[in-house]
């Protein structure tokens, strides 16, 4: 056995520092090229971290466009639904919508209240008689019928006139020149006297049928007299059947038949008044501007009459308390012998308004005249109104 000592061992920790250091290059390369890799190959990720910002700032750019307008109805933005993601345009749309909206919705309510408040009354129905006169003798006064649209015109009754139909249509009050009053069919046929008096005129037709108002001046002087008799022929055989009422002329009975409303001067206070049916009342004035030939209204609220006026006579009504007066006609031209339709709608009344004597008629406003028939010359205008039946 040798005894020299054994050769030293090579050392290995340089390769062991080494292969550590080679393993943490190379794994730190692996991680280089593995996260540039990832970036690189996952674009969609790169695309949608910077739109995130972008969908915040749509809102932003909107709200400051509501202030910018305070005539637009702030009140509905809550109604707005919220602005989609895809794009600003979408949401500049849908803002646009509502105001649209809010322009059109009050349009029809305002298209529909005009014909609402200019609806006019429906067409009359019935009938009316007026006298119409073609020279200044007796037989030269004629009575003639129409329906309320102007259709059907025809004379029914020679040598008379200031026609007034009883309550239900079925009878007619007339002045026979000159031979008093007489009733007759509404035809003209069957007439029978109820007054012998041949100083009569304005004659007026209860609405309970029982009594006939008119004016007289028996003695042919002195006052007129408001006096009633029945439509039955009585009076002429009994002459306590003819009851006075009041001083004055051309009466008209309020609906209820309790009042009678006449032309008449108190002192110097000519006009319009009333007094009880019954008589033996006193007579109170509705209006003293010398108005004559009054027509209570159905509804008894208001009285129709005639006075001068722009230089001709005029309709007005005003009131039965003689309140509200107001003037329906104007112009040159006369308007006379006026009187209501049955429903109070309408009026009826005489004018040469066109040149030519005629029947007219208007809304009870005063509104809406039209002409219904021509070449009807009145008689004595003053006296005789236009009568009406249903």
């Amino acid at each position: 056995m040798s005894t020299q000592p054994a050769a030293p061992r090579p050392s290995r920790t340089p390769w062991i520092i080494a292969g550590v250091l080679g393993c943490l290059v190379l794994c730190l390369l692996v991680a280089v090229v593995g996260g540039s890799a990832y970036f690189i190959l996952s674009p969609a990720r790169v695309v949608v971290l910077p739109t995130v910002p972008q969908v915040m700032t749509v809102p932003i750019a909107v709200l400051p466009t509501v202030p910018s307008q305070p005539t637009q109805a702030p009140q509905n933005l809550p109604t707005v639904p919220p602005p989609p993601p895809q794009s600003t345009a979408t949401v500049a749309q849908a803002t646009a919508v509502p105001v649209q909206a809010t322009v059109t919705v009050p349009q029809p309510t305002a298209t529909r209240v005009p014909p609402t408040a200019t609806r006019p009354p429906a067409a009359p129905k019935g009938r009316i008689a007026f006298t119409v006169r073609r020279g200044d003798r007796p037989e030269d006064n004629f009575i003639w019928i129409m329906n309320a649209d102007g259709s059907g015109a025809k004379e029914i009754l020679k040598r008379s006139s200031e026609p007034s139909f009883s309550p239900d249509g079925n009878k007619i009050a007339y002045y026979q020149w000159s031979d008093g009053i007489f009733v007759a069919n509404a035809d003209g046929t069957n007439p029978i006297k109820v007054l012998g008096d041949g100083v009569t005129g304005y004659i007026a037709w209860s609405h309970d049928g029982r009594w006939i108002a008119l004016s007289a001046r028996p003695a042919r002087t002195g006052n007129i007299f408001v006096d009633a008799v029945p439509p039955d022929g009585s009076a002429v055989k009994d002459n306590s059947m003819r009851r006075n009422i009041v001083v004055g002329e051309s009466p008209d009975w309020s609906p209820d038949d309790t009042q009678v409303v006449f032309h008449t001067c108190r002192d110097s206070a000519c006009g319009i008044y009333k007094v009880g049916s019954g008589g033996g009342g006193t007579a109170i004035p509705i209006v003293t501007d010398d108005g004559g030939l009054p027509a209570w209204s159905p509804d008894g609220k208001t009285v129709l009459y005639q006075k001068d006026a722009d230089g001709a006579k005029q309709l007005f009504v005003i009131n039965a308390d003689g309140s509200g007066k107001k003037q329906l006609t104007t112009g040159a031209a006369m308007h006379v012998s006026a009187n209501w339709s049955a429903d109070g709608n309408f009026i009826f009344y005489r004018t040469p308004e066109d040149g030519q004597w005629g029947i007219w008629r208007m809304n009870a406003d005063g509104t809406g005249k039209i002409k219904i028939a021509g070449d009807m010359p009145p008689g004595d205008w003053a006296y005789d109104r236009i009568a009406v039946t249903k």
